[in-house]
């Protein structure tokens, strides 16, 4: 679910629905961004949530938890890499830099795959990189 104030670093949302409560708990990777970008974010995001379940005599309650390593979560790394394609890094660092900080996460192993117009060829392909201790590289 992608939200629409465009806050990344959200890695799952989690709702809760009782007779008398909605529970939403947001699990994010960087809180901060989202409290410091907007204040009013949060109460906003309240009113607009209120609109959307028509909750009239319901409470709504929205939690935010922050993920302790959130490299190692596959959504807010796929978002650091599609950043880092938008801002014109080459596609092999951002593989690596990715691989790296899943690294720093203390994960098992990470595979990473970009498919498509790579660096703007005319003819797509797949490239993708394995991080593990051993890299390993393939085009097709």
């Amino acid at each position: 679910m992608k939200t629409s104030s465009g806050v990344e670093g959200i890695a799952r949302i989690e709702i809760q629905k009782r007779i008398d409560l909605i529970q939403i708990i947001i699990y994010m990777g960087f809180p901060k961004i989202l409290i410091e970008s907007r204040p009013r974010g949060i109460e906003e995001l309240q009113m607009n949530l209120q609109k959307e379940f028509h909750s009239v005599n319901r409470k709504l309650n929205i939690a935010i938890t922050r993920i302790e390593k959130p490299y190692g979560n596959p959504n807010i790394l796929a978002e650091f890499i599609a950043g880092q394609l938008k801002n014109r890094v080459s596609f092999r660092k951002a593989m690596k830099k990715a691989i790296e900080l899943t690294e720093q996460a203390d994960t098992k192993g990470i595979q990473v795959q970009i498919a498509g117009r790579i660096d703007g060829k005319e003819i797509a392909r797949v490239e993708w990189i394995r991080g593990e201790g051993s890299t390993t590289n393939h085009s097709s």
